[in-house]
């Protein structure tokens, strides 16, 4: 498993975020670590998932959001630090060969 740093994830996520605004979702905002993403309207529920699975094949980290706030998945720096928590095991290894 890589390890990915929190900055290198965050850098990504709002680069995935800026290239996929047109299918994912209605809000153009600008996008930073605080970013909110469910109520500045920038992603939709499909977008979230689409969104969860990039983070997981760049960090090789199933992310577990039993028992997760919904703001810690909502906000892109929260995320990006609920997929890095436990890059040492927690979270189940996700084979991308």
């Amino acid at each position: 498993m890589s390890h990915v740093s929190e900055i290198a994830l965050v850098e990504a996520v709002i680069r995935w975020l800026y290239e996929n605004a047109e299918t994912n979702g209605s809000v153009k905002a600008e996008i930073t670590p605080d970013t909110d993403l469910i109520a500045t309207g920038v992603l939709t529920s499909r977008g979230i998932i689409e969104l969860l699975l990039f983070i997981e094949n760049r960090t090789g980290c199933r992310i577990d959001l039993t028992d997760v706030e919904p703001s810690e998945f909502s906000v892109v720096g929260s995320l990006c630090r609920l997929a890095l928590r436990d890059q040492d095991g927690v979270y189940q290894y996700v084979d991308n060969r």
